[in-house]
């Protein structure tokens, strides 16, 4: 998996945009196809305006916090833990019906449930929960330091490369490692290879195994993070320690202790329907959440940034959410399985406000982009998968002179990849045996741990 390249050397193929003048370029703007941004696009008086305005209606929902706010996430928490508990009975009991539509029919409610309970214990519960929306409560374990979700990445570890790193420079190629995951081209800013044929590819099998991803995501961007740290090899160490720690938890609930429990409780039947309701709801939730983000990520009019203003005011901050997110409409219902990720626009902008808030101040955000010009990107969910599956696709073809610039760049690729393979062995020995088939974040996290 290759990493993204510096922000100083990227060079775009698509309109560029620049500081704008009047409303024509403003409009010329909103609609460019897969828009990349190398200038703030409001003046400072303007963002600063903008700021202020949502300032005050950030302040006018946290004020407003109280016991309907607690009593709802204790609910969310409520309905993860009994679901979860209900569907692994009804998992267990399927593998001892005699009757074999009995069994698919019990196998097919309890794996619904459980899928349900993880979606809900991922979005709607951990992410939220993760993001201090709820530290106020001072709840014992439903805090951002203590509440650990149903998945194999750490809490750390994911915060630092979700709450800090994307949420703290959004959509910049080369600082937000989420622009792609390292493995998906997803705008021109990250220089076409080959392997980007298989961008759709790629996107499946990311999307299946999508909480593994999240899991390995920050080490591979703490590997550079801190290599000029004299500490490097420590941190590495304790990060590396605790996510095989938690995927040994993890791995070992779903597929060995709970399977083994139901085997010797009820018999071989209970032991494989058991394992394999697990399995398909880990990969039904990896699926859901994997949607959920990239539609508010990755669509047509997603705006993608080649730098970071070093005079960017809150005001700067605010418009890069807000051109770089996509909402998806739908019910209470479907905001909910989403974690009120559908509203990634306000989630962006308010990452520590309740989610449960987003819909409720929806209309006020919009109005407040119209006053500013400035686009508010939502659409229904079929809507936002297609353009993100055609972004997908788009990128995975080099424009002609992405090729010949491709072409030109082999000998100079050469020289580097030499260079790198006679520096690594120092701290990374070679490895033998199916270690050598792992993809090379993997063998980092090993040779650390």
């Amino acid at each position: 998996m290759r990493l993204l390249p510096p922000v100083t050397t990227a060079q775009s193929a698509v309109p560029v945009l620049t500081p704008l003048t009047d409303a024509k370029q403003q409009k010329a703007k909103q609609l460019t196809r897969y828009p990349t941004l190398t200038g703030a696009p409001l003046p400072k008086a303007q963002s600063d305006a903008l700021s202020h305005e949502l300032n005050v209606l950030y302040r006018s929902v946290m004020d407003s916090l109280g016991s309907d706010d607690a009593r709802y996430i204790k609910r969310v928490y409520a309905a993860v833990v009994y679901s979860e508990m209900t569907a692994r009975g009804l998992l267990a009991a399927a593998g001892c019906m005699q009757s074999k539509r009995k069994m698919v029919a019990t196998w097919l409610l309890g794996t619904s449930l459980l899928s349900l309970s993880k979606i809900l214990n991922n979005m709607e519960l951990g992410h939220n929960v993760m993001h201090s929306q709820y530290d106020w409560m001072q709840h014992p374990y439903l805090n951002s330091q203590k509440f650990d979700w149903d998945i194999v990445c750490p809490a750390p570890l994911w915060q630092h490369s979700h709450n800090y790193l994307h949420h703290t420079f959004t959509n910049i190629v080369g600082r937000d490692h989420d622009v792609g995951y390292h493995l998906i081209r997803v705008t021109d800013e990250q220089p076409w290879t080959p392997s980007d044929r298989h961008n759709i590819f790629k996107t499946a099998i990311l999307a299946l195994g999508f909480e593994w991803a999240v899991a390995f995501h920050d080490i591979q961007i703490s590997v550079d993070e801190y290599v000029d740290s004299p500490d490097r090899h420590q941190t590495m160490q304790q990060k590396s320690r605790a996510l095989f720690a938690k995927i040994a938890r993890q791995v070992g609930k779903d597929h060995i202790v709970l399977p083994t429990l139901a085997g010797l409780t009820l018999g071989r039947g209970s032991a494989m329907t058991t394992l394999s309701g697990n399995v398909t709801a880990n990969i039904v939730r990896n699926l859901w959440t994997w949607a959920v983000i990239f539609c508010g990520h990755f669509t047509e009019q997603a705006h993608i940034y080649t730098y970071l203003d070093a005079d960017e005011t809150k005001g700067d901050w605010y418009v890069r959410q807000i051109l770089g997110s996509s909402n998806i409409q739908g019910g209470k219902l479907f905001h909910i399985l989403t974690g009120n990720l559908s509203h990634q626009i306000e989630h962006h902008i308010f990452p520590d406000m309740p989610a449960s808030h987003y819909a409720r101040i929806a209309p006020q955000l919009q109005a407040i982009c119209r006053k500013y010009n400035l686009p508010y990107n939502t659409g229904r969910f079929g809507t936002q998968f297609r353009q993100m599956l055609g972004r997908i696709r788009h990128f995975s073809k080099p424009s002609a002179e992405e090729w010949q610039s491709y072409l030109h760049s082999q000998t100079t690729s050469i020289a580097e990849t030499n260079h790198a393979v006679t520096e690594r062995p120092k701290e990374l020995p070679a490895i033998r045996g199916l270690g050598k088939y792992l993809p090379p974040v993997m063998r980092q996290a090993l040779f650390y741990a």
